[in-house]
């Protein structure tokens, strides 16, 4: 069975605003334009039809795509635990029945994966997986679609053999041997909750167990990278980063177009994020990766970022409240995320308008790891750290470009711009923007603005 490489997503990272009503005719413009060779449909916090896998397999089939064999659907489903059951089977019953339609119109297999997101632990995955089979045999009575976890946590993505061990039992309960697995790897959750830096090391050292679990098992495994165009969500859609990005996470199989590298940069350019992605597809990770000093890493700046958060909660809050919406997604506060920092848990908008959000403050997020790095400096560590993160000395210094001093000095305060200010003295980077702005203005509109000019909303 042919493993996709391309994703195309409904991430609402553009500044082009897309609806639920565009999204089929966007999965086949996916596969002709952008040589993607899947598509996701998310139902995740999203308003999506119900009938949309279905309306992309009969719009697929009408362009002569060749659906089943170098381009599939896989629809990313609520997860149970977090948003209303009923929504969860509704989005799985409409994949399984969009496969039920592709094979009894064209005999292929249109959808052969479905995502369970915000996958918290192997409980929850068997539960979903369990109900799954259940409806495949209820609907056709064959096992074609398989469950695929979406991890979106550092800690559990330091403990990713765990999801994938009750992927292969949960099947083999039922009698299925799956000699192919595919995992997906969520960075930016996982950079919202532990920080850019924790998020990084956390995936690494998945990619690097999951690579080592492949060659020494009976099961090929396939991680999937979910990873958007800012330096904090992953930077591999972004055309200045994607070769390093690509490289720094090499073990990965597949992964992510996401809106922005498809809206907001020229085609051209996107063309150079494609090959970056491809050319380093099924590489090997770096042995000598020291999982044991990024473990503890992660723990100690997940820490330190947390704690820097959380003074700025309410601003957080209000600034947010500007950040437009490119997708039909419900609002961050009735579907969002928390930040848990030892009692106390802060709830903070989603990935995208998070990131927005600190790029409106003059502060890119992935300066938010500044006191981590400047505790690392004192300790003679921050070269390891760039040594296990190559990739990230680049992503600092393009963000420096985004970064507004005055601008946060005023909406933030002075310790944050004094902390920011002592990393980029010690990394030698002097910021210069990268675009002629205005004065800030709290309004969508400027928001837009400069999302258009970075070439991504979040």
């Amino acid at each position: 069975m042919s493993i996709p490489r391309l994703m195309c997503t409904q991430h609402p990272d553009s500044t082009i605003k897309v609806s639920v009503e565009e999204e089929v005719e966007e999965a086949v413009s996916a596969y002709s334009i952008y040589g993607c060779d899947e598509v996701m449909s998310d139902f995740e916090g999203k308003g999506t039809p119900y009938i949309q896998p279905r309306d992309i397999v009969v719009r697929a089939l009408k362009a002569g795509i060749p659906l089943g064999e170098s381009f599939f659907i896989t629809p990313r489903i609520p997860n149970p635990s977090l948003e209303d059951f009923e929504r969860s089977v509704l989005a799985m019953e409409a994949a399984v029945l969009a496969d039920l339609r592709a094979h009894r119109e064209a005999g292929v297999h249109a959808v052969r994966w479905i995502i369970l997101p915000m996958s918290e632990s192997p409980e929850d995955v068997r539960f979903a997986a369990e109900l799954l089979l259940k409806k495949i045999s209820a609907y056709s009575g064959g096992a074609d679609i398989q469950l695929v976890p979406l991890v979106e946590n550092a800690g559990k993505h330091l403990r990713i053999l765990d999801f994938v061990r009750v992927i292969i039992d949960e099947y083999l309960r039922k009698g299925i041997f799956l000699d192919s697995i595919r995992i997906f790897l969520g960075k930016s959750d996982s950079a919202v909750t532990h920080g850019h830096i924790a998020s990084a090391l956390a995936i690494r050292a998945a990619l690097k167990a999951l690579y080592d679990f492949s060659s020494e098992s009976d099961h090929k495994i396939y991680p999937i990278l979910g990873m958007g165009s800012p330096p904090f969500r992953g930077g591999l859609n972004n055309p200045e980063l994607a070769p390093r990005e690509a490289a720094q996470y090499s073990g990965y199989y597949t992964a992510t177009i996401q809106s922005a590298v498809r809206y907001d940069v020229p085609y051209q350019q996107y063309l150079g994020v494609k090959e970056a992605i491809l050319s380093n597809i099924g590489g090997r990770p770096d042995p000598a990766f020291d999982v044991e000093w990024a473990a503890r890493a992660v723990e100690e700046a997940a820490k330190l970022y947390r704690g820097l958060v959380f003074k700025y909660g309410e601003r957080i809050s209000e600034v947010s409240s500007l950040v437009p919406s490119t997708r039909d997604r419900v609002a961050w506060r009735v579907y969002g995320r928390s930040i848990i920092n030892g009692d106390a848990i802060l709830n903070v908008p989603r990935a995208i308008v998070f990131t927005a959000t600190w790029y409106a403050l003059g502060v890119p997020p992935t300066l938010l790891d500044a006191p981590f790095m400047l505790e690392l400096n004192k300790r003679d560590e921050l070269d390891y750290l760039f040594r296990l993160l190559p990739a990230l000395p680049a992503e600092l210094s393009f963000d420096s470009r985004f970064y507004d001093r005055r601008r946060a000095e005023r909406l933030l305060d002075e310790r944050i711009v004094r902390e920011i200010d002592g990393l980029l003295d010690v990394l030698g980077i002097k910021p210069e923007p990268a675009h002629e702005m205005p004065p800030f203005t709290p309004s969508s509109a400027y928001i837009l603005a400069e999302a258009r000019a970075r070439g991504f909303l979040g």
